[in-house]
């Protein structure tokens, strides 16, 4: 069960980084790692499940598999759930609630799947205690997993929860911002470690900046999130959680680099600040008003290291994005020799304009839509 040495895990995250994430389960001490489409699998004890979703910086969800097994029809579905011995992960108290993802011929709406899913298991916890638990789909205590491809079915306990994308620092949010997880796995396909100082130019709601200080001083990026749908499971060990944070903390680095924000507008800045409060960040990262297409660069700025930038690239700015791009592209070659300068855009248009030769291209699509990581290198 939950206290065994092997559980087998499956660790989503967002398609483009399975790489990234493989690097950091193997680092974690995660065994058997293999990267695949949107995820990782491995193996590893409820430690390690703990010190993932605590640790991981690419990760969406860390999931632990209770059963495997073919299914050929929805009564043999509800079978299944049935049988499996849910009263020895959970409570009859706890509130619930299933994710069903299908990819077959057989069964083509996930909302059925979840539903009998659900049947299956609140009759198992009739039978065996008298009461069923209560559905919650907005705030869970436990989430169950089923994923069906054709006949085959897994079936997983959601540890997480909540995704971990919601580190529960961003107190303050722009439009369209992004992505936690996606920030933190864009700065690890940089290359960055946190031996160059940082800089980011158009620093929005400060998202790089946040998980950049956090990759620099070797701190949890969960750290500060209280909710995981582990801390609901039967047998949860505070003290093992405890253990392992004390462990993770021991590894901060004692001189992280300074990181740079810059932002033209002073709502973007002011956003900035109270997510770099949140997250205890405020004596790692300085922040000044600036706009980075009529950027002069400050004495205080060193002479190398790395900048990354998100710069817009919003349909509705399609007719302003060349300039802007071409803007941008000007400020890099005059101000920033010496330097790597990483830009994350969806606009195609925009890369063609940035009059720089880029060295690297990497498509990373960001919610279904293209984009794509370019690296420049200002000799």
């Amino acid at each position: 069960m939950l206290d065994a040495p092997d559980l087998p895990l499956f660790i989503k995250t967002l398609p483009g980084l399975e790489p990234v994430l493989e690097r950091e389960v193997k680092f974690l001490g995660g065994r058997d790692v293999k990267a695949v489409k949107r995820g990782v699998k491995a193996t590893g004890d409820i430690g390690f499940v703990y010190k993932a979703n605590l640790a991981l910086r690419s990760a969406l969800r860390v999931l632990v598999q209770v059963k495997e097994i073919p299914v050929q029809n929805a009564d043999a579905l509800y079978k299944v759930m049935r049988r499996i011995p849910w009263e020895r992960y959970f409570d009859s108290q706890a509130t619930m609630m299933v994710d069903a993802t299908v990819y077959s011929k057989v069964f083509t709406n996930s909302l059925y799947v979840a539903q009998k899913t659900k049947d299956g298991i609140a009759d198992r916890f009739r039978e065996k205690q008298g009461q069923r638990p209560n559905v919650d789909l907005q705030n869970p205590q436990v989430r169950i997993n089923v994923h069906i491809s054709q006949k085959h079915c897994t079936v997983s306990l959601d540890s997480s929860g909540p995704s971990l994308h919601k580190r529960n620092y961003r107190s303050a949010r722009i439009q369209a911002p992004l992505s936690e997880v996606l920030a933190a796995g864009i700065l690890q396909l940089t290359g960055w470690e946190g031996h160059l100082p940082l800089i980011d130019p158009m620093c929005g709601s400060g998202t790089f900046l946040v998980e950049g200080a956090f990759l620099a001083a070797g701190l949890p990026p969960n750290l500060l999130r209280k909710e995981f749908a582990f801390r609901h499971w039967k047998g949860f060990a505070e003290e093992l959680l405890h253990t392992i944070i004390e462990g993770l903390l021991s590894r901060e680095s004692e001189n992280p680099p300074t990181l740079f924000g810059f932002d033209k507008t002073t709502a973007a800045l002011y956003k900035t600040r109270q997510n770099i409060r949140s997250a205890l960040l405020e004596d790692r990262i300085e922040l000044a008003k600036a706009d980075f297409t009529k950027f002069n660069k400050r004495e205080e700025l060193p002479e190398k290291g790395m900048i990354i930038m998100n710069p817009p690239y919003d349909l509705k700015m399609e007719a302003d994005i060349p300039r802007l791009y071409r803007q941008i592209g000007d400020t890099l070659k005059q101000q920033f020799t010496g330097y790597t300068a990483f830009l994350y855009t969806g606009s195609a248009e925009g890369i063609k304009n940035v009059g720089l030769k880029a060295s690297q291209k990497t498509y990373l699509p960001n919610a279904q839509r293209d984009a794509w990581l370019v690296r420049y290198d200002l000799y």
